[in-house]
């Protein structure tokens, strides 16, 4: 009994540490403001728009921590945003906790 119940916090504690694993990505499109631009949120909120080159579909990320409300995009859209953070699911969307935010040139 006592080595089933080391196999199972064994287990327990891999399957924890890979959940916490984040993965860091680095993605470039449009950024705009989820409320005034696209209408898919209540308040102004930050999001950034990426095409896919090869389908053409268009994912919206919602640009969640280390932001301030409508920093960048409320008034209008940037384009060629180089965005570097972690993505989540929340409720269905796709939610960016951003380490940096920086305008590409060119």
């Amino acid at each position: 009994m006592k080595k089933l119940l080391i196999i199972v916090a064994s287990i327990a504690l891999s399957f924890s540490l890979y959940a916490a694993e984040e993965k860091v990505v680095k993605l470039t499109g449009t950024g705009l403001c989820a409320k005034c631009s696209l209408n898919e949120t209540e308040k102004c909120t930050n999001a950034l728009q990426v095409t896919n080159k090869k389908s053409g579909k268009v994912r919206t990320y919602l640009l969640t921590e280390n932001m301030e409300h409508g920093k960048f995009f409320c008034k209008g859209k940037t384009e060629n945003l180089l965005v570097t953070g972690v993505v989540k699911r929340e409720d269905g969307k796709l939610m960016l906790i951003p380490s940096s935010v920086k305008q590409k040139k060119g």
